[in-house]
């Protein structure tokens, strides 16, 4: 067997990455280019609160949406104000569900994303920060249900995030905060 030289190993290890630790990352992160676009300091005028816990850690502050009243085949931007409420160990994603609200027989329609278009991981927040989670969702002209409940949690591969308290929204037993149900007028 051939023998290696200790030089060689301190070598070949200091040549491997040093991984940040997630406190580390959090610290380091440059939030300065999110301020006042994805980070805000209070809620925007109009926000309607949810106050949903997701893991004892992450508050769904609220939510605000335009057009205020959509109708089916609009373009719905929904925005999402999350807060950390403890250090976040993992990078979660959100799922968006929106499911028929009146048992119709719809298709759910999935607006899934990493949160603050991608650009402020979830494992970074700082305590106390209002992060802006826009997303849109397109309603089907063709959409049949009179109702389109729209869910919303976290997740990160097949772990879902536990809702912890539901706040002033509907919740299911499937860790989902319902804070928007959009009704469409009879067609």
């Amino acid at each position: 067997m051939k023998k290696i030289a200790p030089f060689a190993l301190v070598f070949a290890f200091a040549c491997l990455p040093n991984p940040q630790s997630v406190k580390e990352r959090r610290e380091k992160f440059d939030r300065d280019p999110l301020k006042g676009e994805l980070i805000l300091d209070a809620p925007p005028p109009g926000m309607v609160e949810v106050g949903a816990v997701f893991g004892d850690r992450i508050k769904l502050v609220g939510y605000t949406m335009e057009p205020a009243q959509p109708n089916r085949g609009d373009d719905v931007t929904i925005k999402f104000y999350w807060s950390a409420l403890k250090p976040v160990p993992e990078d979660y994603q959100v799922f968006v569900h929106g499911d028929a609200g009146d048992g119709g027989n719809a298709r759910r329609l999935h607006a899934d994303h990493y949160p603050a278009k991608g650009k402020y991981p979830s494992d970074v927040w700082r305590e106390g920060e209002l992060i802006v989670d826009p997303f849109e969702l397109k309603v089907p002209s063709a959409y049949g249900p009179s109702k389109l409940g729209v869910y919303t949690g976290m997740y990160t591969g097949e772990y879902r995030v536990p809702l912890t308290q539901k706040g002033q929204a509907i919740s299911d037993a499937e860790n989902r905060s319902r804070p928007v149900e959009l009704v469409f007028p009879a067609s």
